[in-house]
C-alpha cells in the first residue's frame, strides 16, 4: 500500500472517529466532517446544511461507550463500498448488550427490547419532499421480527412513527403506513401506543393507529444481499387538508406504492394537549427493530438526499429520470391492513 493510500485510510478512521465528537452541534454534512470539499462525493452533501435542518445520530454517548467496549463502529463513514460517490455510511446493529437509552429503547415499560443505530434529520414541516436513499444489505439475518430502515416520524413523542419501511422474513421489505386511517383514541393510554416513549406518562400515550395499511415493496424470495436498492420517495403532507395527502415511492426506478386520491391520513393532525410547534416531521434512516431474534444486521447507505422536486435529486447519477418516475401513474392499493394489537 503507498503512502498515500495508508494516509488516505487513516483519515476516513479520524472522520469516522471524529463523527460522534461534536455531540453540540453534531451534523453528518457539516465541514468539520473534512469531507464536503471532496469533489465527487454526494453521500455527505445530502441534506442541506441549514440551521433549523440537520442530520444527527441518536444516543451517541452510549454508542460511543458501547463502541470502545466491544470494538466495533457502529455508524461510520466508509470508501470502499459505494452506490455512487466516494463514500457511504456503514451501519451495523448487534444484538447483544445496549447502545440506546436504557428505558427508551433497551428495556421498555413493556418488556420490549429495541436495538437502534439511527441517523435522523431534523424536523421540518409539511407539503411536497422529494427523498432518496440507496441500501444495500450486508450481515443481514432476515427474521420473523421486522425491522426498520428508513422512517418518517413526528415530533411529538407519543405519536407513533406515519409511514416506515421495514423488512423481515414473511413479508421481505414492506412499506406500513401507520398514519393512514388516524388514530383510535385509548382511554387511560396504552405503552404500547408509544412504547420508546419514556419521558411520557403511560396515560398520556392515548393516540394509536386505527389501521395500518400495508404495502408490499419487495418480496422475501426475491430479497438479495450485497446488491443496492434504490429508493425514491415523492411525499405531501398536508394535515390542513389530508385529501391531498399522498405516498408514491419508486424501487429501482418501478413504481411499488401510489395511494393519491385514495383519501389517505399522511400527517398525524395536531391533538389537544399537543403544541402546534411540536408538531412536525422527521426522516430516518439506519437499523432499528427487535432484539428478540437476537441477530446481527448490517447494512450501507448512501445517497440521501432531500428536495422539494424529483429534478433537483438529479436522479441521472442513479440511471433514472423524473420523467420516466412521474409517467408511473397507477394507483397501488395496500396488499393488506393491520389492526393494532392492544
Amino acid at each position: 500500500m503507498s503512502c498515500f493510500e495508508k494516509c488516505f485510510h487513516i483519515y476516513v478512521l479520524i472522520i469516522g472517529i471524529g463523527f460522534f465528537t461534536n455531540l453540540a452541534h453534531a451534523d453528518l454534512f457539516k465541514t468539520n466532517l473534512g469531507i464536503s470539499n471532496w469533489s465527487g462525493d454526494t453521500t455527505l452533501k445530502g441534506f442541506k446544511n441549514e440551521d433549523t435542518e440537520k442530520f444527527r445520530n441518536h444516543n451517541k454517548k452510549q454508542m460511543l461507550d458501547y463502541e470502545k467496549e466491544h470494538d466495533i463502529k457502529l455508524f461510520s463513514i466508509v470508501d470502499d463500498n459505494t452506490r455512487y460517490g466516494k463514500t457511504a455510511f456503514f451501519v451495523q446493529a448487534p444484538s447483544k448488550g445496549c447502545f440506546n437509552r436504557y428505558e427508551h429503547d433497551c428495556q421498555r415499560k413493556m418488556g420490549e427490547q429495541q436495538k437502534r443505530v439511527e441517523a435522523h434529520y431534523s424536523a421540518f414541516n409539511g407539503g411536497e419532499h422529494w427523498f432518496t436513499v440507496s441500501i444495500k444489505f450486508d450481515n443481514w439475518a432476515l427474521n420473523r421480527n421486522e425491522m426498520i430502515i428508513t422512517q418518517f416520524h413526528s415530533d411529538v413523542s407519543q405519536y407513533q412513527n406515519m409511514l416506515s419501511l421495514k423488512i423481515d422474513n414473511e413479508e421481505g421489505l414492506f412499506l406500513e403506513h401507520q398514519s393512514a386511517n388516524g388514530f383510535q383514541f385509548v382511554e387511560g393510554g396504552s405503552e404500547e401506543c408509544a412504547g420508546g416513549a419514556a419521558d411520557v406518562l403511560t396515560e398520556d400515550k392515548m393516540y394509536c393507529p386505527k389501521l395500518k395499511d400495508i404495502y408490499k415493496v419487495l418480496p422475501s424470495s426475491k430479497f438479495e444481499r450485497n446488491v443496492w436498492y434504490d429508493f425514491v420517495y415523492h411525499l405531501n403532507f398536508d394535515k390542513n387538508n389530508p385529501d391531498h395527502e399522498f405516498i408514491k415511492l419508486w424501487l429501482n426506478g418501478e413504481l411499488v406504492v401510489n395511494n393519491q386520491g385514495q383519501g389517505k391520513t399522511l400527517w398525524w393532525p395536531t391533538m389537544p394537549g399537543i403544541e402546534e410547534w411540536e408538531n412536525k416531521i422527521t426522516f430516518h434512516f439506519g437499523i432499528y427493530g427487535s432484539k428478540k431474534d437476537n441477530a446481527f444486521h448490517s447494512a450501507y447507505f448512501d445517497e440521501v438526499h432531500k428536495s422539494n422536486s424529483c429534478e433537483n435529486l438529479k436522479l441521472e447519477r442513479l440511471g433514472y429520470n423524473c420523467k420516466n418516475l412521474n409517467n408511473q401513474t397507477q394507483i397501488i392499493k395496500p396488499t393488506r391492513h393491520d389492526a393494532p394489537d392492544l
